[in-house]
């Protein structure tokens, strides 16, 4: 090597330095639910790999109900190294579902944490949030939290982190503004409701950040489309079960379903991949499973399923799936199904007559569902569970009646179909009712009335709770207000909240107490020239796209699947 003169030698740039971050994601449900959750684990594995972030999980003991006032200081304790919380400085919410707004709230409290975002200072940890329901409608606690993550978490989470432990801060909220810069990333101070009277008519932000929020999603071929449950514990819901995701998003964009539109464009991991990934993690913890859970909104959609699931029965294991579509159900499938022990299938019917299917853009005729059940108990499966949404847009007494006969017509099918093998199980039957979700066609459609559904509910129950081998099961009408209220809310759901945690966490009178009443929020039918609180976020559509679908529903015309290939309808691909 040649010489070099002393000054001539040129310093190596010094690396920056890095500013430990210790961060306590909280699962605002029991311990049990928390890991049934694939998206909790996933960015439980995610922090954890990213230099500089230490990342410990919290979530509810088992056993715990919402009437308990305060939780005993064991109980408080981070679930790894068993620190209390005040010791993080982070904590970091996974939200999935909008029913555990009312758990964050109350976790806050045990924590000793302010609500209100604008009452906390150093003394403090940041407080902030992602999961898909903040993605869909961050705003009702846009008051609590920080900050907010919008969209997919992973990088996302690496690039936030990445700022995170390259600043010098001695409070978090130090390095809020340059977060606000970084695309996926929403901090609530800086944008500003404006009300006329009673309704909120824009979100003003200010200078230095974007307009709207665009939702942070990974591409089709990205490595980070490997996702599987990293944590297995016998305190899980689903007891020896691992789960893996088949599918992320959906190609048939019913009108109702957010993971449809929210999770858009509908992209396809590698299963055999994710598979191996999963079943090498089992192998290091020492940990077995005998059930896999093939998680995503049309596992059957995906072309490698029939692959993976022979392999996995070929190794002994029983197949679950969060969710079957009838028309990709085949003869080997149903074959494997069973092979593996499954007895049991759920499908979706989605809406109680053809007219309703048409206009949440499903495709199924009676007959063919009626088919579908009888090819199903022939095969084999013991149980079958259908579900349905009421109280769609224009729905009207013929159609639950037309709903009613269906359930008959598939009982008699399914008696006849057992009777022929001498073996008899039973048939559920699941109605909820209809959540108008942001970012989907249906936001701007109203909730139907708690009343009406109830009546619905009871019509149906009278006609056919006199069935042999026929289970109902009924959502109920008042949570699926509650849930619609946090869904179409805004910022002035603090009201809610503050009600709700000093009256002994009561949710029928904190809804009394709210202002605007959440009525307003739950039976308004939105315009298209209307403001919507959840309009911050941008999801990448054509500005029409979804009323367009919208006014396709309401005429009962369907709109083609997610074909990324070939469609440019939505604006997205």
């Amino acid at each position: 090597m040649d010489y070099m003169p002393e000054t001539e030698i040129i310093e190596p740039p010094k690396k920056t330095r890095r500013r430990p971050v210790s961060v306590l994601l909280t699962y605002p449900s029991t311990n049990d639910v928390a890991l049934a959750n694939l998206g909790f684990q996933r960015v439980y594995s995610l922090l954890n790999q990213i230099d500089g972030v230490t990342c410990d999980r919290f979530s509810l003991p088992v056993g715990w109900d919402p009437e308990t006032s305060q939780l005993k200081s064991d109980q408080l304790r981070s679930h790894d190294l068993g620190r209390l919380p005040g010791d993080f400085d982070i904590i970091a919410f996974s939200i999935s579902f909008e029913p555990d707004y009312l758990n964050t709230v109350l976790i806050l409290k045990y924590f000793g944490i302010p609500l209100k975002r604008t009452a906390r200072d150093r003394r403090y940890p940041l407080i902030v949030a992602g999961g898909s329901a903040l993605f869909i409608n961050p705003e009702p606690l846009a008051d609590v939290l920080d900050l907010c993550f919008i969209g997919e978490g992973e990088g996302l989470a690496e690039r936030f982190f990445d700022l995170v432990t390259h600043s010098d801060w001695d409070d978090p909220r130090q390095f809020l503004p340059e977060a606000a810069q970084l695309s996926g990333i929403y901090v609530p101070q800086f944008y500003h409701p404006v009300y006329e009277k009673d309704r909120q008519v824009a979100l003003r932000a200010e200078p230095q950040v974007s307009a709207r929020v665009e939702r942070h999603w990974v591409a089709e071929d990205s490595p980070d489309l490997c996702t599987h449950s990293e944590i297995h514990d016998e305190v899980s819901t689903f007891k020896d079960m691992a789960l893996m995701e088949v599918t992320r998003g959906c190609i048939w964009a019913c009108r109702f379903c957010t993971a449809g539109f929210i999770y858009r464009p509908p992209r396809e991991p590698n299963l055999e991949t994710t598979y191996n990934s999963l079943a090498k993690v089992l192998d290091e913890q020492g940990k077995g499973a005998s059930t896999i859970g093939l998680v995503g909104p049309s596992v059957t959609d995906h072309p490698q399923l029939l692959p993976l699931a022979r392999r996995l029965v070929a190794e002994g294991k029983k197949l679950s799936f969060s969710s079957l579509r009838m028309e990709t159900l085949t003869d080997e499938l149903v074959d494997l199904i069973l092979k593996s022990g499954q007895k049991t299938l759920t499908m979706a019917v989605d809406a109680p007559s053809e007219r309703m299917r048409d206009v949440i853009n499903k495709s199924a005729s009676d007959d063919f569902i009626i088919d579908k059940c009888r090819f199903l108990t022939e095969k084999g499966i013991l149980h079958l569970k259908i579900y349905s949404i009421i109280g769609l847009p224009a729905e009207e007494d013929e159609d639950i009646d037309q709903f009613i006969r269906l359930v008959e017509n598939i009982q008699k099918v399914y008696v006849e179909a057992c009777r022929k093998r001498a073996s008899i199980g039973t048939v559920t039957i699941s109605l909820s009712p209809l959540v108008p979700k942001p970012g989907t066609p249906f936001q701007w459609h109203p909730m139907e009335a708690v009343t009406i559904l109830k009546k619905k509910f009871m019509k149906v129950r009278k006609a056919l709770g006199r069935l042999p081998n026929i289970q109902l099961s009924f959502g109920s009408p008042n949570e699926s207000y509650l849930q619609t209220y946090f869904s179409r809310g805004d910022r002035r759901a603090m009201s809610f909240f503050e009600e709700y945690l000093a009256n002994g966490h009561d949710a029928k009178a904190a809804l009394q107490a709210a202002q605007p009443h959440p009525d307003q929020f739950v039976y308004r039918q939105f315009q298209k020239k209307d403001f919507l609180p959840w309009d911050i976020i941008d999801h990448g559509y054509f500005a029409d796209f979804l009323w367009q679908d919208y006014q396709r529903g309401l005429r009962q015309k369907h709109t083609p699947v997610c074909d990324t290939a070939t469609c440019k309808i939505c604006g997205i691909c």
